[in-house]
């Protein structure tokens, strides 16, 4: 007799690791799949909400305002783990004929993946029921086997059916005793949640926002160069294309109907997530930015980096098989129904990288052209067999793929600087006669183009330290003749470095010199003092130079500071002065002969007017130009000509001796 015998089945508490909660151990991969929940329950707004920092508080929710569910329902179908919402109809629609996304029954519970708890609240458009229940996955995975009737789960609380709920319809779900190690990102966590959907862009009644804002266009347009099929030429578009108004093509592959788009953006794509091509299928994403597994080598490979785009194929999720992984990140590509995707893919990404090559190519030799016009008087300057050589060397620099316009036109003119100053010229000549250039090759050029910079600024720093060694000399003999100080005036930077980044003022010449003459600077104990005035941005810097020799008294501290105050005062009262910051500085002999004059000077520094001594000045300029030149050195320590400058300066050179 069996009559009496029943089998029940029984799973293991820890079943639903093994259906795959492991795999939504992103924050953004477990609160997609909630967010398709809400699709499927026919929501028009969901809610996200990130916690602003990680403590014992911090919580996600997702809040939307789906038709909810009854009591029995959350019994039915959300505690029902593999519950199918489909079906048997791979193709079934939502209340509002949405296309459904839930098919494994598993999705549900993807916030384990981030939480140990979920708490869901849900009010049923129906019935106006409101139900919330908690789930703890430490109790759920437990290592005893269950039946179906054995689990019980917590209700927080029942509300019965009340039609006055019923407006506020909807599920919320929380996710508490968080596991993430970082606060999400709520500017990059809305950017890479708009790209695992399409929904929201293209149903007007989806919305999400994570913490208050919407999402954001999961494809930025602005920086990109070339959109295919759109920019498709003459007989370039595949046979069967057909290019719908929004830009997209449609075709039929394998027998099922796909739409795409391929964008090429003009400078390297550096997000890892959106380089590669996304497969869709009914909205959501299936398959992680990917290069449909291409081997070997590629014909304008160097395209994949600027390569970006999507695919719609919803057949793939309409299939008697499953084909897409539990966290939608990949799919199976063994079917005959997806192996002819796969191959499509695979041959228009081929001939896209192809066509990306020589239209960019196209492109820089337009720009080559532009540019060496922009060389040509430098050119025509050259021997004829020089300039063939040195004008091929940069159409072989033009061809490297990776480099911007910007960077070409930078590279380009320091292979021209560095033929004229001879050197570099067998380097170029070998360019010159290679059918292309390669990375190494490049990387040989830059490598030597930034020595030779180095060189030239360590050449310049050179002179400046010899010029400032002989004007230290004249200064300690006492010697500053005006054509030694009109110099100083039209090149600041010599005594100070930080002053590189001025610019001496025209502009105010009129009204500084007679502020100088009210505090009495125009007298004759003054003669040989000089005036400089530099601006940089909205600061006005006055320097005044006293005579070397002539020594700091108190008297001269107080017509210094007069002078910087009613510089400061006429400055601000005129309204429409490109200035609104002034600072002072007087360079001076014997400051510190003068006991009396140190306090003062501790004042004015406070008030930003400085004072320093002209040994303290020049020895200052010396040091940090001597500190710049050793920096430049390091950068390329094992540079004979380098080393031999450095050397120079540090064995005394042509400066005098200290």
């Amino acid at each position: 007799m069996t009559d009496d015998k029943q089998l029940f089945l029984r799973f293991h508490g820890r079943v639903l690791e093994h259906l795959g909660i492991q795999m939504y151990q992103s924050p953004v991969n477990a609160v997609a799949e909630l967010v398709a929940n809400a699709w499927d329950g026919d929501a028009e707004e969901v809610e996200i909400t990130l916690p602003q920092e990680l403590n014992a508080d911090a919580h996600i929710t997702l809040k939307d305002t789906g038709v909810g569910m009854t009591f029995q329902e959350c019994q039915d179908k959300y505690l029902n783990i593999g519950w199918n919402r489909r079906g048997d109809d791979p193709d079934a629609k939502t209340g509002k004929d949405r296309p459904v996304l839930g098919r494994k029954g598993i999705g549900k519970f993807a916030g384990f993946g981030i939480a140990q708890i979920m708490e869901v609240e849900t009010i049923s458009q129906e019935t106006g029921e409101r139900t919330s229940f908690r789930l703890d996955l430490k109790a759920l995975t437990g290592d005893e086997y269950l039946d179906v009737t054995s689990k019980v789960i917590d209700v927080i609380e029942y509300e019965a059916p009340d039609d006055s709920r019923i407006g506020a319809h909807g599920t919320t779900v929380t996710l508490t005793n968080l596991s993430l190690k970082q606060v999400p990102n709520s500017g990059q966590f809305a950017k890479s949640m708009a790209r695992r959907f399409l929904l929201h862009q293209e149903q007007a009644d989806f919305q999400i926002t994570v913490n208050g804002e919407n999402l954001p266009e999961a494809w930025d347009l602005a920086g990109v160069e070339y959109i295919f099929p759109r920019d498709y030429e003459g007989h370039e578009a595949p046979e069967g294309l057909d290019i719908l108004d929004s830009g997209w093509g449609k075709e039929i592959i394998g027998g099922h109907p796909i739409e795409w788009r391929f964008l090429f953006h003009k400078d390297t794509i550096n997000e890892e997530e959106l380089r590669g091509i996304a497969i869709f299928a009914k909205g959501k994403m299936a398959q992680a930015p990917f290069l449909f597994n291409i081997t070997g080598g590629l014909g304008g490979q160097h395209g994949v980096e600027y390569l970006a785009g999507q695919v719609k194929a919803n057949f793939i999720d309409s299939l008697s098989d499953d084909v897409i992984a539990t966290e939608r990140q990949r799919v199976s590509w063994e079917l005959d129904e997806t192996l002819a995707l796969l191959e499509w893919g695979r041959d228009r990404v081929k001939k896209l990288l192809k066509l990306w090559q020589d239209r960019r190519g196209a492109a820089r030799a337009r720009l080559l052209a532009e540019k060496l016009a922009g060389f040509s008087g430098r050119l025509e300057k050259l021997q004829q067999h020089e300039r063939r050589t040195v004008t091929t060397a940069l159409r072989r620099v033009a061809g490297i793929a990776t480099l911007d316009d910007d960077q070409f036109e930078e590279l380009g003119a320091a292979l021209l600087t560095a033929w004229e100053q001879g050197r570099l010229q067998n380097l170029i000549s070998d360019i010159a006669n290679l059918e292309s250039l390669s990375t190494e090759k490049l990387l040989e050029i830059l490598v030597e183009a930034q020595v030779l910079s180095a060189l030239n600024t360590a050449e310049a720093v050179k002179t400046k330290l010899m010029t400032l060694a002989g004007l230290k000399e004249r200064i300690e003999k006492q010697e500053l003749e005006t054509a030694i100080r009109d110099y100083i005036a039209e090149s600041p930077w010599m005594i100070s470095p930080e002053w590189e980044t001025f610019r001496k003022e025209a502009g105010v010449q009129v009204f500084i010199r007679e502020v100088a003459n009210e505090v009495g600077f125009g007298d004759e104990a003054y003669n040989g003092r000089m005036d400089l005035v530099l601006a940089s941005g909205r600061q006005l810097l006055v320097l005044e130079f006293m005579r070397p020799g002539l020594l700091l008294n108190w008297e001269h501290l107080q017509r210094f500071e007069l002078y910087i105050r009613t510089i400061r005062t006429r400055v601000v009262a005129n309204t429409g002065s490109p200035f609104d910051h002034v600072t002072g500085e007087i360079v001076a002999d014997g400051l510190e002969r003068n006991p009396e004059n140190l306090d003062k000077i501790q004042d004015l520094k406070a008030l930003d007017m400085k004072a320093r001594e002209w040994k303290t000045l020049i020895d200052d300029a010396l040091a940090q130009w001597r500190e710049f030149l050793t920096a430049l050195v390091t950068r390329s320590p094992d540079d004979d000509r380098l080393r031999g400058l450095l050397g120079e300066t540090q064995a005394g050179g042509n400066e005098p001796s200290e």
